[in-house]
Parts: C-alpha cells; structure tokens; sequence
C-alpha cells in the first residue's frame, strides 16, 4: 500500500512541477529510432498488463505480428505526431472502442488559458454536425449568424474538407467489434479535434458551405458568452453608466421567499433532467404524440448527466397516471455514461420482480483497480485531502476484486448486483430506438432489454458490441517518449443477457437507416414507422 500512496505523491509533484514549454519544444523535436521502438513495447506491455478481454476480437498472434510489423517499419526519426500515426492503429487494432489515443497539441499557461477561456466558444463548436453518407452536415446552429441554415453541408473549413479528414484519421480509432455503424458517429465527435489538431487554436474561420445548390463561404468568429459580455462592461470605467429609467420596486419578505423557492425549483429541475447549458437542452425530455397521451417518447440524449432518481421517478408515475400505452425509448446517439443511471432505468421497464442488470466486471487482475485515475475527476483543491486516504481506498477495492472459478478477476458493483423492479414500471408496448451513436451504456441496457421478445426495437445496429464493452474505470499514461496520451480502460463490462454472434452490436427487429433527404427535410422515418405500426395494431 506504501508503494502505491508514494507513487501518487509523486506523480502529483512530477505533474505540478512539468514545463508546458518542454512540452510545446517536443512537439517539433524528432524522436530516434530507438525511442519510437521503446514506445511501441511500452504500449504492449501495457495493454497486456491492464486491459481485459484483450484478445477478444484478435488474436494473441495476430495483434503481436501487427506490433513486430510497426516495429521493423520504424528506421528513421519522427516527430511524436509523425509517430502517432504509426503507433494509434495498434491501439484501434484491438477493437475496443473506449481505448484512445491522442497526438500532441499545444498546452498554455494559466494566464492564456484564461484569456482564451474570456474569448468564448470557438468557431467549430458552434454547430452539431452529422456525417451521413460520406458528407459532413450543420444539424444545429449556435452561431451568430442566423442564416446557416440545419442541413448544410460542410465543405470544407479553411481549405481543410471533412473527407480528407475522415481518412487521415480513420485508422486511429475503432468501434467495439466488427461492427461499423459507430465509425460515422465517432468521427462527427472527434471532428473539433481533427480540426484543431490540423490548424491548431483559432479565433476565426473560413467554412465553405453548400446549401442546396447554392455554395457560400462564411468567416465564422469565437464569440464570448453574455456572462464574460457583463463583467467586462462592468469592468470597463470608461463605459457611460445607463440612466435609471425605472425604479425598481422593492419586493415584500413574502415575496422574496416567493423568488428563492421558485429560483431554487428550477434550478432542482435542470439538475435531475440534465439541461445543458451550452446546447440550451434537457439531456432528457418526455413529450407525447397525440392528445390522448397514447403514446410517449422518452428521449434520453446520454446517461452522464442529472440527477436521474429523481427524473425516473417523475416520468413513469407521470406515465402511470396518463395511461400511457406506448413507451418509445429513444436512445440513438446517446454515447453512454453511468452504469447505476441505466440500473435504475431498467428497473421501469422490467416487469421481473428482481433482476441483475450486469455480470461482475471482469479485470486482468487483483491490482488492476489500482491502476485506475484515483485524482483524475477530482478538482486540484482537493488532492491534499484525497492522497492521504489513499491506501484505505486502495484496501477496499482489492479485498472488493475475487477470482472465479474460471480464474478471472472479478469485481461487483452496484449495478451487478440483484434489485427489484419499480413499483411505477412501464406495463405497456416499448420501443427501442437505436443507431450507430447508441454506445456504452446505451448498448448495455439495449442488450438487456432484448430479453424481452415484446419490445420492439427499429433503427441500425448499436455502435456498442452486445456482449459487453471494456470501459468502467479509466488508465491514462503517456508514452516515455513521444509523451502520446494513452487512455486504456480496465473491466471489461457486459449484460447478463449474451448472443451468439461475437463482435456484433444490438440488431434492430425493423431496420431503418435515415437518408441525406430525410436528414435536409426534418423527416425522422424510424419514429414515423413507429407511429404507424403502433396506429396498425389499435
């Protein structure tokens, strides 16, 4: 345990005590030969050592060929982002779609983080993309400018196109298994990085786009938020003070407590239901299709966000006193999350009196927990506090972690062990929409409702694998020498309920795979076939 609480310390003093100018020199510096060859061994030992199920979709042979291949290929100095490209498809080899790797990029001091924190939302990350049918396209628009309009094509952006990134990157990263329905989605999430990896920080951009026939090019510009807008203003003694126009009226003791509660309120509702303030949206929203409350649509955007008991809790007792009759869960492009979120979940949507949600999560070994980012989530303010606990932590996960009787490590979590359905469950027809996007977490509860021969599911195959995903507690390393950010995961987490076909995701029972055209003209076909199916059978 000593070994392991000193090791933190020092990884803490070493991490507080790094230049970011040393960092920024390497980027240009070249890496020896013998520096790449060590990288690369480095890496394979810790795969073999860390991460489970390692050859679950390739061989022992097969992925030690592919690092001797990489190996004898290297015979003249790189750069580490010359190198990464000949390094991060060993790691996608692996088919393990949570493993990544990232190039380096540039890092700055507090002072200019700060500032470029004032200037505000980037130029990219003002519009949520969708790359459909080879093509990158605007499906919402955050930006300034009011006339981009949902459904425009991106082009290219500062003479950079979506396509030439799409194959520059493609061999980076892998989905879970054979599938490759998560491939398009990834890329769409990985896009603001591709960009910024190719052009590095800027406050402005050229996006060509196509709308239509019609191709126009818009220089798109970071804008702060209105929050940094008012302290500025504030700050500035130069700005002529607003006349008083009106005089407040001062509220009454019952009156303000009147605010405060409905303040508070409020705020209690964006909590449980995950609104997001950047995208100005509930990560989970409950809206009805026809008047008489027949049938629901639950869409749930991700399970990382809001303090979900509660937000379950009011959905299906709503559900309850509406007599809803058809539930639609729509889970399409939700990347996953919590494990206890979906526990819960599918405590509604059981009519089992008891279930087990998730096996025991399987690990290479009795320490691998240990390996495990103990301060990554955690704010730097409470380093100081968390270090000394360390080894009691450490303790508890090692005596939690036992060996099967197949010789496997296992770990139990809260969502592996038996619970009981929910009073409130849903007992009328559910609906499963699924996709590429529907990942992780997504596709474990997918898994699990298709015990369920009733429910129905419609869309494309889920970017996640059926049988299980490697994911649950992270391991973030560098490389020794191109300092290459490593995040590898250690268990190897999997519903109760398996299918024979390996490395495949959840397959819908009606397949439906949206089109260019529907996406331009707001159509959403799998809800419509829903719609349909369900007025088929009044």
């Amino acid at each position: 345990m000593k070994k392991y609480f000193f090791y933190g310390i020092l990884v803490l003093f070493l991490s507080n005590c790094s230049s970011y100018q040393k960092h920024n020199a390497l980027i240009g510096a070249n890496l020896s030969v013998e520096d790449q060859i060590e990288d690369v061994n480095y890496l394979e030992q810790k795969l073999e050592k860390i991460q489970p199920s390692l050859h679950q979709f390739i061989s022992e042979e097969e992925l030690r060929r592919k690092f001797d291949s990489v190996r004898s290929t290297i015979n003249i100095p790189l750069k580490p982002n010359e190198f990464y490209f000949k390094v991060s498809p060993l790691l996608a080899s692996i088919r393990q779609g949570h493993a990544a790797m990232s190039p380096l990029t540039l890092k700055y001091s507090n002072k200019e983080s700060k500032e470029m924190k004032k200037k505000g939302l980037g130029p990219v990350s003002q519009f949520d993309y969708k790359f459909i049918e080879n093509k990158l396209y605007i499906v919402k628009n955050k930006s300034k400018d009011s006339t981009i309009q949902e459904g425009t094509e991106v082009v290219s952006i500062d003479n950079v196109t979506p396509q030439e990134l799409f194959s520059k990157y493609r061999k980076t990263y892998s989905s879970d298994g054979y599938n490759e329905t998560f491939i398009p989605y990834a890329f769409t999430m990985r896009f603001g990085s591709y960009i910024f990896y190719e052009l590095g920080l800027k406050d402005s951009l050229n996006f060509k786009l196509k709308c239509y026939d019609s191709v126009s090019t818009k220089l798109i510009k970071r804008f702060p938020d209105k929050k940094t807008d008012a302290k500025e203003v504030k700050k500035d003694s130069t700005s002529p003070a607003k006349p008083k126009e009106n005089i407040v009226k001062k509220l009454t003791k019952e009156e303000k407590k009147l605010a405060k509660k409905k303040k508070e309120e409020k705020e209690e509702y964006e909590y449980n239901y995950g609104y997001d303030k950047a995208n100005k949206e509930f990560t989970k929203t409950l809206t009805f299709t026809d008047i008489d409350s027949c049938t629901a649509v639950f869409k749930i955007k991700n399970f990382s966000k809001g303090g979900y008991k509660t937000a379950y809790k009011d959905v299906f007792k709503l559900l309850r006193k509406t007599d809803t009759k058809n539930l639609v869960l729509d889970l399409r492009g939700n990347p996953g999350g919590r494990l206890n979120e979906i526990h819960e979940l599918y405590s509604y949507l059981t009519a089992d009196s008891t279930f087990q949600l998730i096996e025991e999560a399987k690990m290479t070994s009795k320490t691998s927990l240990l390996q495990a980012d103990y301060l990554g989530s955690m704010p730097k303010s409470l380093y100081i506090l968390a270090i000394p606990t360390y080894p009691v932590y450490a303790t508890v996960l090692m005596l939690k972690t036992r060996k099967d009787e197949n010789g496997d490590y296992r770990f139990r979590m809260k969502s592996s062990k038996e619970k009981p359905h929910n009073a409130d469950y849903f007992k009328g027809k559910i609906y499963v929409l699924i996709n590429g996007g529907s990942f992780s977490a997504a596709c474990i509860i997918s898994s699990k409702l298709k015990e369920n021969p009733e429910i129905t599911f419609v869309g494309e195959e889920t970017g996640g694998a059926f049988n299980g995903t490697v994911a649950g507690r992270t391991s973030t390393y560098e490389l020794p020498n191109s300092k290459l950010r490593t995040r590898l995961w250690i268990m190897d987490i999997a519903a109760t309920n398996k299918t024979d076909e390996k490395g495949r995701g959840v397959f819908p029972n009606k397949e439906i795979i949206p089109t260019v055209d529907d996406l331009l003209s707001g159509a959403d076909p799998e809800l419509e076939w829903i719609k349909s199916d369900i007025d088929s059978k009044k």
